[in-house]
Protein backbone atom coordinates (compact mmCIF):
# COMPACT_ATOMS: atom_id res chain seq x y z
CA UNK A 1 0.00 0.00 0.00
CA UNK A 2 1.01 3.62 -0.55
CA UNK A 3 0.76 5.20 2.92
CA UNK A 4 1.34 8.68 4.30
CA UNK A 5 2.22 9.04 7.99
CA UNK A 6 2.06 12.42 9.72
CA UNK A 7 4.07 12.73 12.91
CA UNK A 8 6.31 9.98 11.60
CA UNK A 9 9.33 10.85 13.75
CA UNK A 10 7.60 10.77 17.14
CA UNK A 11 7.57 8.04 19.81
CA UNK A 12 4.78 6.09 18.12
CA UNK A 13 5.21 7.40 14.57
CA UNK A 14 8.90 6.57 14.33
CA UNK A 15 8.30 2.96 15.36
CA UNK A 16 5.31 2.73 13.02
CA UNK A 17 7.33 3.94 10.03
CA UNK A 18 9.96 1.24 10.62
CA UNK A 19 7.21 -1.38 10.99
CA UNK A 20 5.43 -0.35 7.79
CA UNK A 21 8.67 -0.31 5.82
CA UNK A 22 9.43 -3.82 7.05
CA UNK A 23 5.96 -4.86 5.86
CA UNK A 24 6.82 -3.66 2.34
CA UNK A 25 4.61 -0.56 2.13
CA UNK A 26 5.53 2.60 0.18
CA UNK A 27 5.80 5.48 2.62
CA UNK A 28 5.50 9.25 2.63
CA UNK A 29 6.20 10.98 5.96
CA UNK A 30 5.11 14.47 6.97
CA UNK A 31 7.20 15.89 9.78
CA UNK A 32 8.25 19.24 11.19
CA UNK A 33 11.87 18.24 10.58
CA UNK A 34 12.44 16.74 7.16
CA UNK A 35 14.30 13.45 7.26
CA UNK A 36 16.63 11.84 4.77
CA UNK A 37 16.03 8.12 5.27
CA UNK A 38 15.48 6.26 2.01
CA UNK A 39 13.19 4.91 0.56
CA UNK A 40 10.83 7.21 2.46
CA UNK A 41 9.48 10.24 0.64
CA UNK A 42 9.72 13.11 3.12
CA UNK A 43 7.46 16.17 3.28
CA UNK A 44 7.56 19.14 5.61
CA UNK A 45 4.98 21.81 6.45
CA UNK A 46 5.95 25.01 4.66
CA UNK A 47 4.53 28.14 6.28
CA UNK A 48 2.15 25.92 8.22
CA UNK A 49 0.54 24.63 5.02
CA UNK A 50 -0.18 20.98 4.43
CA UNK A 51 1.32 20.07 1.02
CA UNK A 52 -1.67 18.79 -0.96
CA UNK A 53 0.70 17.39 -3.59
CA UNK A 54 1.96 14.93 -0.98
CA UNK A 55 -1.29 12.96 -1.41
CA UNK A 56 -0.51 11.95 -5.00
CA UNK A 57 -1.01 8.21 -5.17
CA UNK A 58 -1.59 7.86 -1.42
CA UNK A 59 -4.10 5.17 -0.50
CA UNK A 60 -4.06 5.52 3.31
CA UNK A 61 -3.29 8.49 5.57
CA UNK A 62 -2.24 7.72 9.16
CA UNK A 63 -2.47 10.99 11.07
CA UNK A 64 -0.46 10.86 14.31
CA UNK A 65 0.83 14.44 14.39
CA UNK A 66 0.42 16.54 17.50
CA UNK A 67 2.28 18.76 19.97
CA UNK A 68 3.42 16.87 23.08
CA UNK A 69 0.59 17.36 25.58
CA UNK A 70 2.77 16.53 28.58
CA UNK A 71 5.88 18.40 27.58
CA UNK A 72 5.38 21.54 29.66
CA UNK A 73 2.96 23.60 31.74
CA UNK A 74 -0.22 24.43 29.84
CA UNK A 75 0.10 28.13 29.11
CA UNK A 76 -2.38 29.62 26.65
CA UNK A 77 0.32 29.49 23.98
CA UNK A 78 0.99 25.82 24.69
CA UNK A 79 -2.70 24.97 24.59
CA UNK A 80 -3.04 26.78 21.28
CA UNK A 81 -0.18 24.71 19.83
CA UNK A 82 -1.76 21.50 21.13
CA UNK A 83 -5.04 22.37 19.42
CA UNK A 84 -3.52 23.67 16.19
CA UNK A 85 -1.18 20.71 15.71
CA UNK A 86 -4.15 18.34 15.85
CA UNK A 87 -7.35 20.11 14.84
CA UNK A 88 -5.95 22.49 12.24
CA UNK A 89 -3.67 19.93 10.60
CA UNK A 90 -6.49 17.40 10.33
CA UNK A 91 -8.70 20.09 8.81
CA UNK A 92 -6.00 20.83 6.23
CA UNK A 93 -5.62 17.14 5.34
CA UNK A 94 -9.35 16.82 4.72
CA UNK A 95 -9.39 20.10 2.77
CA UNK A 96 -6.59 18.80 0.54
CA UNK A 97 -8.60 15.63 -0.09
CA UNK A 98 -11.65 17.73 -0.97
CA UNK A 99 -9.63 19.81 -3.42
CA UNK A 100 -8.37 16.67 -5.09
CA UNK A 101 -11.86 15.22 -5.38
CA UNK A 102 -13.23 18.46 -6.84
CA UNK A 103 -10.37 18.47 -9.35
CA UNK A 104 -11.21 14.91 -10.41
CA UNK A 105 -8.09 13.48 -8.81
CA UNK A 106 -7.87 10.43 -6.58
CA UNK A 107 -8.27 10.66 -2.81
CA UNK A 108 -7.06 8.24 -0.11
CA UNK A 109 -9.29 5.29 0.65
CA UNK A 110 -8.80 5.47 4.41
CA UNK A 111 -7.92 8.01 7.09
CA UNK A 112 -6.60 6.43 10.29
CA UNK A 113 -6.68 9.32 12.72
CA UNK A 114 -5.24 9.38 16.21
CA UNK A 115 -7.25 10.61 19.17
CA UNK A 116 -6.96 9.80 22.87
CA UNK A 117 -8.88 8.33 25.79
CA UNK A 118 -8.94 11.90 27.12
CA UNK A 119 -12.03 12.13 24.88
CA UNK A 120 -14.07 10.74 27.80
CA UNK A 121 -12.93 13.26 30.38
CA UNK A 122 -11.77 12.11 33.82
CA UNK A 123 -13.56 9.98 36.41
CA UNK A 124 -12.46 7.73 39.29
CA UNK A 125 -15.51 5.45 39.20
CA UNK A 126 -16.92 5.24 35.67
CA UNK A 127 -15.84 2.75 33.01
CA UNK A 128 -15.87 4.02 29.43
CA UNK A 129 -16.28 2.22 26.11
CA UNK A 130 -16.79 3.51 22.58
CA UNK A 131 -20.52 3.73 23.33
CA UNK A 132 -19.92 6.66 25.70
CA UNK A 133 -19.94 10.29 24.67
CA UNK A 134 -17.30 12.93 25.22
CA UNK A 135 -16.54 14.33 28.67
CA UNK A 136 -15.43 17.68 30.02
CA UNK A 137 -12.06 19.35 30.20
CA UNK A 138 -9.41 20.69 27.85
CA UNK A 139 -8.28 17.30 26.52
CA UNK A 140 -11.85 16.09 26.00
CA UNK A 141 -12.56 19.24 23.99
CA UNK A 142 -9.40 18.80 21.90
CA UNK A 143 -10.25 15.16 21.15
CA UNK A 144 -13.85 15.97 20.27
CA UNK A 145 -12.79 18.71 17.84
CA UNK A 146 -9.96 16.56 16.45
CA UNK A 147 -12.29 13.66 15.71
CA UNK A 148 -14.94 15.94 14.23
CA UNK A 149 -12.41 17.28 11.70
CA UNK A 150 -11.34 13.75 10.77
CA UNK A 151 -14.94 12.60 10.35
CA UNK A 152 -15.45 15.25 7.67
CA UNK A 153 -13.41 12.99 5.39
CA UNK A 154 -16.26 10.46 5.41
CA UNK A 155 -18.31 12.96 3.36
CA UNK A 156 -15.72 12.46 0.61
CA UNK A 157 -16.18 8.71 0.60
CA UNK A 158 -13.07 8.13 2.74
CA UNK A 159 -13.32 5.47 5.47
CA UNK A 160 -12.40 7.09 8.80
CA UNK A 161 -10.96 5.14 11.74
CA UNK A 162 -10.53 7.08 14.98
CA UNK A 163 -8.03 5.49 17.38
CA UNK A 164 -8.42 6.72 20.96
CA UNK A 165 -5.00 5.95 22.38
CA UNK A 166 -4.33 5.36 26.03
CA UNK A 167 -0.99 6.07 27.69
CA UNK A 168 1.55 4.46 25.35
CA UNK A 169 4.37 2.56 27.05
CA UNK A 170 7.59 1.51 25.39
CA UNK A 171 11.36 1.85 25.57
CA UNK A 172 12.98 5.19 24.91
CA UNK A 173 10.06 7.57 25.24
CA UNK A 174 6.51 8.26 26.23
CA UNK A 175 5.35 8.46 29.83
CA UNK A 176 8.15 6.24 31.14
CA UNK A 177 10.86 8.53 29.79
CA UNK A 178 9.92 11.11 32.43
CA UNK A 179 8.81 8.73 35.16
CA UNK A 180 11.22 5.84 35.55
CA UNK A 181 14.37 7.70 36.63
CA UNK A 182 13.30 8.25 40.27
CA UNK A 183 12.33 4.57 40.49
CA UNK A 184 15.71 3.53 39.09
CA UNK A 185 17.36 5.62 41.79
CA UNK A 186 15.19 4.09 44.50
CA UNK A 187 13.02 7.02 45.54
CA UNK A 188 10.06 6.85 43.18
CA UNK A 189 6.59 7.11 44.61
CA UNK A 190 2.88 7.04 43.94
CA UNK A 191 1.62 10.16 42.21
CA UNK A 192 -1.27 11.93 43.95
CA UNK A 193 -3.92 9.79 45.61
CA UNK A 194 -2.99 6.70 43.59
CA UNK A 195 -6.66 6.03 42.90
CA UNK A 196 -6.67 7.68 39.47
CA UNK A 197 -6.95 5.26 36.56
CA UNK A 198 -4.35 4.76 33.83
CA UNK A 199 -5.66 3.28 30.61
CA UNK A 200 -2.40 2.19 29.03
CA UNK A 201 -1.08 0.19 26.07
CA UNK A 202 2.29 -1.16 24.97
CA UNK A 203 3.59 0.48 21.81
CA UNK A 204 3.89 -2.87 20.03
CA UNK A 205 0.14 -3.39 20.47
CA UNK A 206 -0.49 0.08 19.04
CA UNK A 207 1.46 -0.89 15.93
CA UNK A 208 -0.43 -4.17 15.63
CA UNK A 209 -3.82 -2.44 15.75
CA UNK A 210 -2.78 0.20 13.22
CA UNK A 211 -1.54 -2.60 10.98
CA UNK A 212 -4.96 -4.22 11.34
CA UNK A 213 -6.66 -0.94 10.43
CA UNK A 214 -4.48 -0.71 7.30
CA UNK A 215 -5.39 -4.20 6.16
CA UNK A 216 -9.05 -4.61 7.14
CA UNK A 217 -11.69 -2.62 5.26
CA UNK A 218 -14.30 -3.52 7.89
CA UNK A 219 -12.62 -1.37 10.54
CA UNK A 220 -14.34 2.00 10.71
CA UNK A 221 -15.33 4.48 13.41
CA UNK A 222 -13.90 4.86 16.93
CA UNK A 223 -11.70 2.28 18.66
CA UNK A 224 -10.29 2.56 22.16
CA UNK A 225 -6.63 1.67 21.78
CA UNK A 226 -5.70 0.56 25.28
CA UNK A 227 -5.12 -2.64 27.23
CA UNK A 228 -8.19 -4.54 28.47
CA UNK A 229 -6.63 -4.27 31.95
CA UNK A 230 -6.34 -0.64 33.06
CA UNK A 231 -4.63 -0.03 36.41
CA UNK A 232 -4.72 2.61 39.09
CA UNK A 233 -1.75 4.94 39.52
CA UNK A 234 -0.83 3.10 42.72
CA UNK A 235 -0.85 -0.26 40.92
CA UNK A 236 1.21 1.19 38.08
CA UNK A 237 3.83 2.73 40.39
CA UNK A 238 4.18 -0.42 42.47
CA UNK A 239 4.55 -2.55 39.33
CA UNK A 240 7.18 -0.16 37.95
CA UNK A 241 9.07 -0.15 41.26
CA UNK A 242 8.98 -3.94 41.46
CA UNK A 243 10.32 -4.24 37.92
CA UNK A 244 13.16 -1.81 38.61
CA UNK A 245 14.08 -3.47 41.89
CA UNK A 246 12.73 -1.02 44.42
CA UNK A 247 9.64 0.22 46.21
CA UNK A 248 7.23 3.06 45.55
CA UNK A 249 7.75 4.64 48.96
CA UNK A 250 7.97 8.41 48.46
CA UNK A 251 4.52 9.76 47.48
CA UNK A 252 4.37 12.75 45.16
CA UNK A 253 1.80 15.15 46.66
CA UNK A 254 -0.89 16.67 44.48
CA UNK A 255 -0.16 20.20 45.71
CA UNK A 256 3.43 20.02 44.45
CA UNK A 257 2.32 18.82 41.03
CA UNK A 258 -0.31 21.56 40.76
CA UNK A 259 2.29 24.18 41.65
CA UNK A 260 4.67 22.81 39.02
CA UNK A 261 2.27 21.98 36.20
CA UNK A 262 -1.02 23.77 36.89
CA UNK A 263 -4.03 22.56 34.87
CA UNK A 264 -1.95 19.89 33.13
CA UNK A 265 -1.30 18.16 36.47
CA UNK A 266 -5.01 17.70 37.14
CA UNK A 267 -5.99 16.33 33.74
CA UNK A 268 -2.92 14.19 33.05
CA UNK A 269 -1.43 13.17 36.41
CA UNK A 270 -3.93 13.52 39.22
CA UNK A 271 -7.05 12.37 37.39
CA UNK A 272 -7.66 9.65 34.85
CA UNK A 273 -10.24 7.44 33.20
CA UNK A 274 -10.91 3.70 33.14
CA UNK A 275 -11.35 2.83 29.46
CA UNK A 276 -11.93 -0.58 27.89
CA UNK A 277 -11.25 -1.54 24.23
CA UNK A 278 -14.71 -3.01 23.71
CA UNK A 279 -14.78 -2.84 19.91
CA UNK A 280 -11.30 -4.34 19.54
CA UNK A 281 -12.22 -7.18 21.89
CA UNK A 282 -15.39 -7.82 19.89
CA UNK A 283 -13.18 -8.15 16.82
CA UNK A 284 -11.14 -10.81 18.59
CA UNK A 285 -8.07 -8.64 19.12
CA UNK A 286 -5.35 -10.49 21.03
CA UNK A 287 -3.01 -8.12 22.83
CA UNK A 288 0.63 -9.12 23.02
CA UNK A 289 0.95 -7.39 26.39
CA UNK A 290 -2.46 -7.35 28.09
CA UNK A 291 -1.16 -6.92 31.66
CA UNK A 292 1.04 -4.18 33.10
CA UNK A 293 3.66 -6.56 34.54
CA UNK A 294 4.06 -8.21 31.13
CA UNK A 295 4.43 -4.85 29.39
CA UNK A 296 7.03 -3.58 31.87
CA UNK A 297 8.96 -6.86 31.68
CA UNK A 298 9.21 -6.46 27.90
CA UNK A 299 10.33 -2.82 28.21
CA UNK A 300 12.90 -3.39 30.98
CA UNK A 301 14.51 -6.64 29.91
Amino acid sequence: MNIMVTGGTGFVGGALVKHLLAEGHQLSVLSRSEGKDSPIRWWSMRDGRFPAESLNGVEIVINLAGENIGGSRWTEATKNRIVSSRVNLTRQIVAACRERRDAGEGVPQRLINASAVGYYGTDEKATFTEEDGTGRGFLADVCRRWEAEAEEASLLGIAVIRLRLGVVLGPGGGMLANMDRPFRLGFGGVVGSGRQWISWIHRDDVLAVIDQAVQEDAMIGPYNLCSPNPVTMAEFCHALAARLGGKAWAPVPAVALRLAFGEMADEMLLQGQRVLPKRLMERGCRFRYPRIDEALAAIYQ
